[in-house]
Parts: C-alpha cells; structure tokens; sequence
C-alpha cells in the first residue's frame, strides 16, 4: 500500500459542526449554491437527505430543525480515535486538519492527542487586525499548530488584500507555510472571482520568502492556478474540494494537471482531500489519483513526496 500525505484531512464532524454547516447550506439563502454542491453527501452524514432536511424545516420551523439535525447529528458521530484506525488502514501516514468550526483550541486538543497522525490549521480574522496576529502567533508558540489557512470567501477578503498582510509577515516569522484559498465560490456574499489565483501571485511576489500552498485547484482558472509554481519557487499547490476523477475528464477544465504534474510542475502538486466537504471517504479519493493516466512515479509525488518535501523544509 503506498503512504499517503493529505494537506486538507477533515476529521469526522461533530454534531455542532454538522448543525452549523447544515442549518447554514440549508438556511442562509446566500450558501445555497454550497448545498446543491454538497448538501446530499454532508446530509448523508447525519443519516438524512436534503429532502428530508427540507421537510423537517417545513414542519419543524428553525428551533426545531436545529434540534433534530443535532440529535441526529450526535447518533452518527465518529470517535477520533476510531478514525484514526481508519487512517491507519487506508495508508494515510499524516495529514493536517482542523476542528469542524475553525476552532484553534479544538483543533489544537486534536493534535496534542495524536501527534504522529495530525497537523494543525490555524484560521484567524485577518479583519481583526492585531488580535489576529496575536493570536496566529499564541497558535503557534502555546498550541503548536502548524499552518495559517486563508478563505478568501470566509474572510471576505482577497489573498492580496493589505489586511492579510501582517499575518503573512508574522507566518514568515514563525516559520510556518500559508494555505491560500484559490478557486471559485458558491457564496453570494463575495465577488464569485475573490479567490483568482492572481491575487496569490501578488502576495508570492510580495513574499518570497513565505511558503505558500495554494488550494482548491484553481478552478475554473487551471492554466492561472498553475502558473504560480511555475512562477514563483515558494509555491506549492493543492487540488482539495475537487474530485481527483475530473483531472481526466474531457471538457473538465482540469486537464492542464495531466500534463504538468507528468513534467515541470511533478515536484509540486500536492493531495488534499477535503473528504468531509466533498462527502467521499478519503481511500475513495486516493483511489482516484491512482486511476488517474499519471505515471506511478508522479503518483507517487503527488500522494507523498511533495506534501513531504514542503513540509520538511520548514
């Protein structure tokens, strides 16, 4: 079985988690678009399905769609330690990750208890300014986290916006890499382009010394997204939320990765699973890359080696 490295592991969600990314896809009419992406698989996870969720709001109003989701929630939920195991048994060596809410704490609890297995994210508000900085650095120093992940959609702002700018300096302090949001969104709330791979182009031309993994698969701008490697040496890239089955389907827009993960971009293309969000187990998604028409050697970067190497030149 070939070792694996995944660069965006979801842990299984617990039951608040569930409740707040269902009530938010079904309720918010601005994330909508998230649920007829991925509304039936997150569903799925509660034991329901989007029909059914729908009724139970028709029937039960807000209050009580709440609490049937989370009882339903609480009776499907994974033990960390079981998923785990799993882990173990589909060949993933390590992967980071974070809590279902972005809680730093939380995911920080999650690492300390499996250290071999886990990294961790870091989400803060870049709009919080200084409070934001402290508390990359607290993340850091005091919960031993690993990484500062950027959500252009979340955020609201784009990868180059001037806010986000003393948590990429205090990251290069750290030395820790930054995960940078880079693909189209379904949210209303935000421009569909916020997260363009041009605005990360600034921000590796602004900082090269800060290693950079940019996520989400460019899609739709493949060709862009993939330029950044080859442009700047400090970038890494990521295809997580996306279907690894869609890099060899025609008319996909994922195409580009056939030929340059074969050549100059081998060495930098990383697996990134996001299994949660995209509702597929994670040896699913594996098996995908290995079905993809890559060579086994590039296979074998793409799984490992890559996350690997950015990793350890930290």
């Amino acid at each position: 079985m070939r070792k694996v490295i995944d660069l965006c592991l979801d842990m299984p969600m617990g039951a608040e988690a569930l409740t707040n990314m269902l009530s938010a896809m079904c309720l918010d009419p601005l994330y909508r678009g998230y649920k007829k992406t991925y509304g039936a698989g997150v569903a799925a996870q509660v034991g329901l399905t989007v029909e059914e969720i729908d009724a139970i709001y028709e029937s039960e109003g807000r209050d009580g769609f709440l609490r049937i989701i989370r009882e339903a929630a609480e009776k499907h939920a994974v033990k960390p330690a079981e998923f785990v195991r799993h882990l173990d048994e589909v060949g993933v060596e390590w992967g980071i990750t974070c809590d279902g809410d972005h809680d730093n704490r939380k995911t920080a609890e999650i690492v300390q208890a499996f250290p071999k297995k886990f990294k961790g994210f870091i989400f803060v508000d870049p709009n919080r300014g200084e409070e934001a900085v402290r508390e990359l650095e607290v993340c850091v120093k005091e919960y031993g986290l690993h990484a500062l992940y950027l959500t252009a959609f979340r955020t609201k702002l784009n990868a180059a916006d001037r806010k986000n700018y003393p948590l990429y300096s205090k990251a290069c302090e750290l030395g820790i890499p930054a995960h940078i949001y880079s693909s189209l969104n379904l949210s209303k709330a935000v421009p569909y382009d916020i997260g363009h791979p041009r605005y990360i182009d600034q921000v590796a031309r602004d900082f090269p010394e800060l290693k950079i993994m940019a996520g989400v698969s460019g899609w739709p701008w493949v060709l862009d997204f993939l330029c950044l490697a080859i442009r700047h040496e400090n970038v890494y890239l990521n295809f997580e939320t996306h279907a690894p089955e869609k890099i060899a389907m025609r008319g996909s827009g994922y195409e580009p990765y056939l030929y340059y993960g074969e050549t100059s971009l081998k060495e930098r293309i990383c697996f990134a699973s996001n299994w949660g969000t995209q509702s597929m187990p994670v040896e699913k998604l594996i098996a995908q890359v290995e079905a993809l028409p890559f060579s086994d050697d590039a296979k074998e970067h793409i799984l490992y080696n890559n996350a690997k190497t950015f990793y350890e030149q930290l």
